[in-house]
């Protein structure tokens, strides 16, 4: 009794999971036959061509046949489709995913058979694979635009193992050109070599190599050897360091009951209006606190041109480069995203991943242009 039951479920779910298909496959077409519609009212010059049919991977199943509208100059192509793949969802991004995840070739069989009852061989889900690894190749060595206003370089730390597991820094580059549009160059999993002049110096070679000529500014964290690679690779460019990883590490440096006079007076100097406003804060910050804490004070001082290197530029702009706070956020996903994933298995697994999701956030950051940026007042300036 129990069978038969089981069985009718069963029945039952499968004539469920048609109708839905069948229903959305309605609902496809009459979009897709208004969308022609529009198109051609606005295209008087071109004239509807009958139909095509394909198929179509979706989360409900296969839909076959698929009658999809065309017209004489073939310009129309439905928005409603995703480009020319087969599937409506990005089976090389899911099969990835899962292959990082140390998902074996049977269980991603299963998975795409039942979520999308649809059959792929061992042979396929191979091929799917390299053609992944074959795009995040191209996308980590993409052309770049020649200028860029400014480049953010900041660090979040993933569980690598390699023999033992240890936490390694991923390095992430956001640029920002003259007009306010940010772009994530790249990413580097620096592994032993770690922070090095030799590393940096890799890493802007790379970004030269991809077409990167100028850069204005370059903000960062207090990374040992940025600052010599920045000179030997785009020596105009000028460097700042992030102001408020700066405060972090000197409330480390002070005592309770200090900070918050201490703090009020640092946010003085990177607060001010002008290069010279921040001279003469740092000046009486210095006279109050250097025999309480002189270490504090010769690092403010050492440091001060870099804390106060993005004052030359627009005051519109400045709220974007004094701190890697744009990139901080990046990174804030990138764990939020890989939280499940305690411990990558291998570097490629790592780098598939990280592909997935910074070039989602790339697609997300494009879409919109940050306030204040005037291209010509930019060039005029810097």
């Amino acid at each position: 009794m129990a069978k038969r039951d089981g069985h009718a479920s069963r029945e039952m779910v499968t004539q469920v999971r048609e109708e839905v298909k069948q229903r959305e496959k309605a609902i496809m077409q009459r979009l897709m036959a208004e969308e022609r519609e529009l198109f051609l009212e606005e295209h008087p010059e071109d004239k509807g061509n009958g139909y095509y049919e394909r198929d179509l991977l979706t989360t409900c199943g296969l839909i076959e046949d698929l009658r999809v509208p065309r017209t004489r100059s073939s310009e129309f192509y439905p928005a409603l489709l995703p480009g020319k793949r087969r599937a409506a969802v990005d089976l090389g991004d899911l099969v990835l995913v899962m292959f990082s995840c140390g998902v074996n070739t049977r269980k991603i069989q299963q998975v795409i058979e039942t979520v999308y009852g649809a059959f792929y061989s061992h042979a396929s889900l191979a091929k799917l694979a390299r053609v992944a690894e074959e795009e995040i190749e191209a996308w980590r060595m993409r052309p770049l635009k020649e200028a860029y206003f400014s480049v953010v370089i900041d660090a979040c730390f993933l569980s690598l193992r390699r023999g033992s597991y240890k936490k390694e820094p991923v390095y992430i580059a956001l640029g920002t050109d003259h007009e306010g549009r940010r772009e994530i160059l790249g990413f580097w999993v620096m592994g032993s070599e770690g922070e090095s002049a030799h590393a940096w110096r890799e890493i802007f070679s790379e970004l030269k190599e991809r077409g990167v000529e100028r850069i204005d500014i370059v903000v960062s964290d207090d990374l040992a050897g940025i600052e010599e690679a920045t000179r030997a690779v785009f020596p105009g460019a000028d460097h700042q360091l992030c102001c408020v990883h700066a405060m972090r590490n000197s409330q480390r440096k002070v005592r309770r009951k200090d900070w918050e006079e201490v703090s009020q007076d640092l946010k003085a100097i990177y607060r001010a209006r002008s290069q010279k406003e921040a001279e003469l804060s740092l000046s009486s910050f210095a006279e109050r606190w250097k025999k309480r804490y002189p270490s504090l004070v010769r690092y403010w001082r050492e440091n001060f041109p870099h804390l106060v290197a993005f004052m030359k530029y627009p005051e519109e702009v400045r709220p974007y480069i004094y701190t890697t706070n744009q990139l901080e956020r990046i990174n804030k996903e990138v764990k939020r995203r890989t939280k499940t994933i305690e411990v990558f298995s291998s570097e490629e697994s790592l780098i598939s991943v990280l592909y997935l999701i910074l070039k989602n956030e790339n697609e997300r950051l494009g879409q919109r242009r940050l306030r204040g940026f005037a291209k010509s007042r930019l060039e005029e300036e810097g």
